[in-house]
């Protein structure tokens, strides 16, 4: 029989890892983020779309990541979960130094009320 296309090649050390590499990939595009919004000024409504999406999409692969182990009677990958964690600090990090770098201007009032 051909196992080629079986979940056994999905486990490494006992735990599910096939959607590492979606991690890996999301951690890097957290970091691309990150360098741009320390290098040049970026609109906080862009950091905050990007931010959530990118968070939105991790904890979705995480959840469903669990769903799969535990369909398959196996554990989950504490690399993914840790690389949505790490995830999950930078694009809240990236944000926090868009809305530090753009600070909204407050209006001044007048002294008559």
């Amino acid at each position: 029989m051909d196992s080629r296309f079986t979940y056994h090649h999905f486990i490494k050390n006992n735990s599910f890892a096939l959607l590492d590499p979606v991690f890996m990939v999301l951690l890097l595009f957290s970091m691309i983020i990150l360098v741009m919004v320390l290098i040049k000024k970026v609109p906080i409504w862009l950091c905050a779309l990007f931010a959530s999406l990118t968070i939105i999409v991790a904890a979705q692969l995480l959840w469903f990541s669990g769903i799969i182990a535990d369909e398959l009677g196996i554990g989950g990958s504490a690399r993914s979960f840790s690389l949505f964690i790490g995830i999950f600090i930078i694009q809240c990090f990236a944000l926090w130094i868009a809305i530090k770098k753009n600070p909204k201007k407050v209006p001044q009032r007048s002294a008559n009320f």
